[in-house]
């Protein structure tokens, strides 16, 4: 009698604690959609707010021209000075990285809303043409000027373009210095495409699995350790179906390979890709995977 008496109690416990668990609110998950922050405030009616919610509609992707994502109020510090958390577009960052940029990057913005207008026109125009369906990215910021250096030197670059796996940044001084034609704002769209088509590729590398097959044995391995006193010759590399070597002591990563042939992919037709690599029957598969892959992605010839 004793054990069923305990075990009633216990019953009656469970119940209890169910009822109460019962009576209270719902748990809800706290998450932020990070689109919240690529996107004009709801209540932002301004002309270039229009502008970015209009090419939205039109693209599909998200329109910056400021690297300042968010900037929100946190209150004031101990001498009553307001204090913020703000985040800016990190344009070194991937997914999975470890380790530190040394590459740093500084912006000059567009000035007017005429300039943003054009620059707005030139990627709707001349660039997304390019690629549709899954291949176009997340977000794009237009600036004026992009400043590129590194921690090891003090000499300054200015790129064209710089993307990672969710936004894609583009220099448009070029298009606002004097009136371009037709065919120079082409020419220009042509650059970007050849700087940003290698992020496009690697953010759907899942795609290229039968592409990785032809050099999985060699990828970011020594040199030596694959038998080789030093780095390969031209005529071995191609054999093997690499288009160039980027290291001294180690064959190309994955990623570097996948760059090389979506930018191959691009820039050469068949014509040309036969009187170059036609003695290379490696590279002239992989070419034509990486094509094919784009192709099937979303990318316009």
């Amino acid at each position: 009698m004793k054990k069923i008496g305990h075990m009633a109690g216990w019953v009656l416990l469970l119940a209890t604690l169910f009822t109460s668990c019962g009576k209270e609110d719902a748990l809800t998950p706290d998450y932020e959609n990070p689109s919240d922050h690529f996107q004009p405030a709801a209540d932002d009616t301004s002309e270039e707010a229009q502008l970015r919610r209009q090419f939205f509609g039109q693209t599909g992707c998200y329109l910056l021209f400021n690297d300042t994502i968010q900037r929100e109020y946190l209150g004031t510090d101990i001498n009553g000075d307001p204090r913020y958390f703000v985040e800016t577009l990190d344009m070194t960052y991937s997914v999975g990285q470890s380790s530190t940029a040394s590459t740093h990057y500084a912006y000059t913005y567009l000035g007017s809303m005429e300039q943003k207008r054009m620059a707005a026109a030139f990627l709707n125009d001349y660039v997304l043409p390019h690629l549709t369906k899954v291949l176009r990215p997340y977000s794009w910021f237009v600036c004026n000027v992009i400043s590129s250096w590194t921690d090891t030197s003090t000499s300054v670059s200015k790129p064209y373009a710089i993307s990672n796996q969710r936004c894609i940044a583009i220099a448009g001084n070029y298009l606002i210095q004097r009136e371009r034609t037709d065919q120079q704002k082409e020419q220009y769209a042509q650059r970007i495409l050849n700087i940003i088509i290698g992020q496009l590729a690697m953010n759907h590398n899942d795609a290229f699995t039968e592409f990785y097959k032809f050099s999985t044995d060699y990828y970011s391995r020594d040199y030596m350790a694959m038998g080789y006193a030093g780095t390969p010759s031209k005529d071995e590399l191609y054999r093997m179906g690499f288009l160039s070597s980027t290291s001294s002591t180690t064959f190309p990563s994955t990623t570097t390979d996948l760059y090389s042939y979506a930018l191959l992919a691009i820039q050469y037709d068949d014509e040309q890709l036969e009187k170059t690599y036609g003695d290379y029957p490696i590279i002239l598969q992989k070419a034509t995977i990486v094509r094919t892959v784009l192709i099937e992605l979303g990318y316009v010839f």
